[in-house]
């Protein structure tokens, strides 16, 4: 994990993908995203209350890409990979997905509109500025 805690924190942006599994993501995504937690752990104040501390901050650009049947729900993954990307100091700006009925390996290759919008997606986040942190008001 040392090698995608890296990785995630120097990413200027971050792609997350997964096929919809029983209305979630895949087992290989929820580990890195369990595995991830130490990012925004839970401090001890001096009340003796806990509260989360983020790591890092909110400087990257997030996008969901994944791919299920008509009868699949994709927005339950799709809420589980947004509070990932926020533990982590992402910022969450778009899920593209490809809701489909057929059963042939590389359909979407068919599919121009996804295509088109797959590539305007990937040609924002190549070509986009750094996010900023907004400084709190003194």
């Amino acid at each position: 994990m040392d090698l995608v805690y890296a990785a995630l924190e120097r990413a200027d942006a971050v792609v997350a993908g997964s096929p919809i599994y029983f209305d979630s993501v895949s087992a290989q995504l929820k580990l890195v995203m369990d595995r991830c937690n130490c990012i925004t752990p839970v401090v001890r104040q001096p009340d003796g209350t806990g509260t989360f501390r983020a790591l890092w901050k909110r400087t990257r650009r997030g996008i969901f890409v994944t791919a299920c049947g008509p009868r699949q729900r994709w927005d339950m993954a799709e809420r589980a990979v947004r509070g990932f990307f926020k533990w982590v100091g992402v910022k969450w700006e778009e899920t593209l997905a490809y809701v489909h009925d057929d059963i042939d390996l590389g359909a979407v290759a068919k599919d121009a509109p996804m295509l088109e919008r797959a590539r305007g997606i990937g040609e924002r986040l190549a070509t986009s500025p750094p996010l900023t942190v907004e400084t709190p008001p003194a």
